[in-house]
């Protein structure tokens, strides 16, 4: 199994952000289910944009519809986001979170007032495949092609774009314009990263926050890793996180949801 993508290689503990985010995701899951709608006020619309909803821009990925949409994409989503974090940093990789669920929201929004108005989304596997993107152009420079089966091949730059079909194959209830919209962004997030980056606080600030919260930091259980702003440097390259032929990223499938809208990846 390559622990590369689990972000967990040579022995490295769990990060911080990645295995918050999938315990938070769990808890909004069971109080949306058993306590509150929580639902109805995060989902969106392609008209929240145009309706200055603008919560919704941001929120609509922590909310998920079923159990097993909930598992599926936090699976999915926790290798690529461990990866990032341990190369990013966590409060970093924390505010591109952010950008990534606006900036999908935004086109989302914006094609959708013509396309499908009526038509809302849930879910996290818009960041899903914003990760993917990202991975799949920044390993395509390492690795042209990917071979699969020991058979096919295929550039791993579009490696997303055929998780893209064969989700949209398996899951036809899923959404198909947030995956292909999270994707976009992923590739572009990949292609001008260090244009991103200047939509992020400056590492001095975030260094000076950090040691203010110093002591809030050294309360995270112990096997699980806080990725500092000072640990990191994201000047160094990219490195493979394929490091055998064949390897692919990963596919999810799961039967369509009964309800209002459209769950972000089931």
């Amino acid at each position: 199994m390559n622990l590369n993508w689990l972000g967990l290689s040579d022995g490295q503990r769990p990060s911080a952000l990645a295995s918050g985010l999938v315990i938070f995701l769990g808890f909004l899951y069971l109080l949306n289910s058993r306590v509150v709608d929580i639902v109805v006020h995060v989902r969106l619309m392609p008209q929240a944009l145009f309706s200055l909803e603008l919560n919704r821009l941001s929120l609509y990925p922590l909310l998920h519809l079923s159990f097993l949409h909930y598992a599926l994409n936090s699976i999915s989503l926790f290798g690529p986001l461990s990866f990032f974090e341990k190369t990013h940093g966590t409060v970093y990789t924390g505010v591109i979170l952010n950008l990534l669920a606006v900036f999908t929201a935004l086109l989302y929004c914006v094609v959708g007032r013509i396309l499908y108005p009526e038509v809302s989304v849930v879910g996290s596997s818009g960041w899903c495949f914003s990760f993917f993107a990202y991975i799949a152009l920044k390993e395509s420079q390492i690795n042209p092609q990917q071979t699969y089966f020991s058979r096919f091949s295929l550039p791993t730059i579009y490696t997303p774009v055929v998780l893209l079909v064969l989700t949209k194959i398996i899951c036809p209830g899923s959404s198909f314009w947030g995956h292909f919209f999270g994707m976009c962004v992923g590739y572009g997030m990949a292609f001008k990263e260090n244009w991103v980056s200047k939509l992020v606080p400056p590492s001095a600030l975030i260094t000076k926050i950090e040691t203010k919260l110093d002591r809030v930091i050294n309360l995270i259980p112990f096997g699980i890793k806080y990725y500092r702003e000072q640990e990191v440097d994201r000047t160094v390259g990219y490195t493979s996180i394929f490091p055998q032929q064949g390897s692919v990223l990963p596919i999810h499938s799961a039967e369509g949801f009964q309800g209002q809208g459209r769950a972000l990846g089931v």
